[in-house]
């Protein structure tokens, strides 16, 4: 049966008139009678019952209506849900992210996908490594991490930077160096706490050149497990630590700049090249939309195809 026979022959038995069903069909009465006509004996049976004042449906017309409108229904409802899942309003999304990103840049991803959309999403807080594991693996859809200074260990997944951010230096509420607009690492004599590596790779390896390159005298003698862990070290006189600023919101701690110059803190967003996720799409576009230019070091550069093949979700300038 033609679906548009069915649709119809709908029109017809809820306007109980051929020709008010026409106008409501835009179409002339002529060719609506050619496909009435052409379903019943199509179906070998009669469907309606013609009178003066238009049309009444038979037992099998009956059935039929009540079985088109389900079905016309079904296929309405499919039909968004199709549209809705390829525009990107309608699906799941997991993100695994790294215990050192900034819990700031998530409300503005997070909103940006599902705030008014039927979208189910899932953040997993876990370590880099495991973030670029959970992602080749497709255990989640996209990381964010903190990219370590001078190479990429993504086993060539797609990699972008979403935000960039200085190290800072939090000191005890009474350090000598407290009252200093800029740190000298140099003259620190206290114990660093450090964040170990299988926490985060990226932000550590970052604070150790900081410390290297400064040439200190104090040494890595406490290691926390995540960064609140680190802060409640530092707050107990223990030591000092190195963060990206965006998390030196920490009173009553004092937090201030370097003199050194330290390479910036780069937090990114890594994907598989061939996810094709319209949700992941529409969460990269808003990854992307931040003030940071999506810049990358030489040697992470994204070659002209692959930034063609991405430009459906956002232009991405490097990788």
């Amino acid at each position: 049966m033609d679906l548009r026979d069915l649709e119809c022959f709908v029109t017809v038995a809820d306007e109980g008139s051929i020709s008010r069903a026409a106008a409501r069909l835009h179409m002339t009465q002529p060719p609506l009678t050619v496909r009435l006509k052409a379903l019943e004996r199509e179906l070998e049976v009669a469907l309606l019952v013609r009178h003066g004042r238009g049309v009444n449906l038979t037992a099998a017309g009956r059935l039929l209506a009540e079985r088109t409108r389900k079905i016309l229904t079904e296929l309405r409802t499919t039909a968004d849900l199709v549209r809705a899942v390829g525009l990107g309003t309608r699906g799941r999304l997991t993100v695994a992210v790294g215990r050192t990103v900034s819990p700031r840049l998530l409300p503005h991803l997070t909103r940006a996908v599902a705030l008014g959309q039927d979208i189910d999403l899932t953040l997993t807080d876990t370590s880099d490594t495991d973030v670029i594991e959970r992602v080749h693996h497709r255990d989640a859809h996209a990381g964010l991490l903190h990219l370590p200074p001078g190479r990429s260990p993504y086993r060539n997944l797609e990699v972008a930077v979403v935000t960039r951010e200085p190290l800072v230096v939090v000191l005890p509420p009474d350090h000598p160096a407290g009252s200093e607009d800029r740190v000298d690492l140099a003259t620190i004599d206290d114990d660093h706490v450090t964040l170990g590596r299988a926490v985060s790779e990226g932000l550590t390896t970052h604070a150790e050149q900081a410390w290297t390159t400064a040439g200190t005298r104090s040494t890595a003698r406490h290691e926390a497990n995540s960064i609140p862990h680190a802060l409640a070290l530092v707050e107990a006189g223990i030591g000092v630590t190195l963060l990206p600023a965006d998390h030196a919101v920490c009173d009553p701690l004092a937090v201030r700049p370097l003199k050194q110059h330290t390479t910036v803190v780069e937090t990114a967003v890594c994907w598989r090249s061939d996810e094709d996720s319209p949700v992941l799409r529409r969460f990269l576009r808003a990854a992307l939309a931040t003030p940071e230019p999506d810049v990358l070091s030489p040697e992470h550069a994204r070659q002209p195809t692959e930034q063609a093949r991405f430009a459906g979700a956002q232009r991405p300038r490097s990788r």
